[in-house]
């Protein structure tokens, strides 16, 4: 019998696309978005993942969440493995967030290596770099939840958890001589004191090497990471896990694209979208006054559906695809919004806009963002997702427990031509059985 995996995510993107790494390995996999949600499904499941939803809330709430999430997923569930997974450009409450883990289990450190190499994000020197550049250059610092102001993850660690004395790095020569010099360099760290020990990385070598000298050590240890170090883990911990083919057959459908991402990557994916000759969907772009009403108006539901019953894609987003949001932040200030939550109030808009489609059509639901795709899923019912297949390279596609597909992926992930993909994919497999 294979080993039950848990991840502890802090958002929903987060865990959907790490989970696809032990889907792939052949775990039957699930993701859960609550910790007090009694799951179906749990005999057969051998990897189980959680969203907490902590990424743009205070630390000390953030911690006791994880807490307990940890708590009950290692109860309930009889976990033998557990992941840490963290944004892969250090957005959110890293620091509280590993060290309610380790606090809840009574473990002796995290190890964490938010390096994603296959997706430009690498560590050097404590720096953390997006495609050779230091994030807080990156248009990550601007994020409306959880900007970004430091690139060294040592400083912005010791920061969050208001002391450095716990706090460690092992440099890229150390790695760079594989897993033996990193287990001794962990172990005496460790001896040390050091709870939070961040690890230097630049490709997919180094992450087996050091989830390799993390399984050697004698030492009760968090792995901490992206979707990466999650992949590079799957080698040691599911070694003997055999792949099961399942067959699924994709209903011919209309799909629904939901883009509530604000990063220039998601502009130029539609972008792209709008370009091609091969895709031809709807695409509405809503207004300022539209997207920071209440709800969405009876008009621009009935538009949506018909529109999908018509060209069979709707993309509906919430940023200017020219400009900035500047007439959004503009629109604000002249209704007295509260700008702190100005992107929470988007994706409250494009929830209750979902829903209000999907009582008027059916749809295959894609959402782009995190947040967005929490608050998206919940409004239509989605409370347990079984992973069926990956769309695009770690964009995975689920099954609700009500038969709705749903694909979420990231705003910061994937190339420009991602969005083209995953329509392209259904496109392909619709009326047809998807064997992995």
């Amino acid at each position: 019998m294979a080993n039950t995996i848990g991840i502890i995510a802090d958002d929903l993107t987060g865990a959907n696309d790490t989970a696809l790494q032990f889907h792939l390995k052949g775990c039957n996999t699930q993701i859960l978005f609550d910790y007090d949600l009694i799951p179906e499904g749990q005999v057969n499941t051998k990897a189980w993942a959680i969203s907490t939803q902590t990424r743009n809330i205070d630390a000390k709430t953030a911690y006791n969440k994880v807490y307990k999430t940890a708590k009950t997923l290692m109860g309930n569930l009889k976990i033998d493995y557990l992941y840490k997974k963290i944004d892969s450009t250090l957005r959110g409450n890293i620091g509280p967030e590993c060290l309610a883990v380790l606090d809840a289990l009574d473990w002796d450190a995290a190890i964490i290596v938010p390096a994603f190499p296959n997706e430009g994000r690498i560590t050097v020197g404590g720096y953390h770099l997006l495609k050779g550049v230091p994030l807080e250059r990156t248009e990550v610092a601007r994020d409306p939840g959880s900007p970004i102001y430091e690139s060294h993850i040592p400083s912005l660690i010791s920061r969050q958890v208001e002391t450095s004395d716990i706090v460690a790095h092992i440099q890229l020569m150390t790695v760079m001589k594989g897993a033996g010099p990193i287990l001794l360099e962990i172990q005496n760290l460790v001896k040390k004191g050091k709870r939070l020990i961040i690890v230097d990385a630049v490709s997919t070598t180094d992450l087996e090497q050091i989830s390799l000298a993390t399984e050697k050590c004698s030492y009760d240890l968090l792995p901490v990471g992206s979707a990466g170090l999650a992949q590079a883990l799957t080698k040691t911990w599911l070694s003997d896990t055999k792949h099961q083919n399942l067959s699924n057959t994709i209903p011919s459908i209309p799909v629904l694209v939901v883009a509530g991402s604000a990063t220039n990557l998601t502009r130029v994916q539609i972008k792209r979208i709008k370009e091609s000759d091969e895709i031809e969907p709807y695409i509405m772009e809503l207004k300022p006054e539209e997207v920071l009403s209440i709800e969405p108006t009876k008009d621009k539901i009935d538009k949506i559906a018909q529109q999908l019953k018509s060209t069979g894609c709707v993309i509906v987003h919430s940023i200017p695809l020219e400009g900035d949001i500047s007439q959004t932040l503009e629109f604000a200030k002249q209704e007295g919004l509260n700008l702190d939550n100005l992107h929470g109030r988007v994706s409250d808009y494009l929830a209750k806009l979902t829903s209000l489609v999907n009582q008027e059509q059916n749809f295959i639901l894609v959402v782009i963002g995190g947040e967005t795709s929490y608050k998206c899923c919940n409004s239509i019912g989605s409370r347990q997702l079984q992973l069926i297949d990956e769309v695009d390279s770690a964009i995975p596609l689920c099954l609700d427990l009500n038969a709705q597909w749903i694909v979420t992926k990231s705003g910061n992930l994937g190339t420009p031509n991602t969005l083209i993909n995953i329509l392209k994919y259904f496109q392909k497999h619709q009326s047809q059985k998807i064997i992995k």
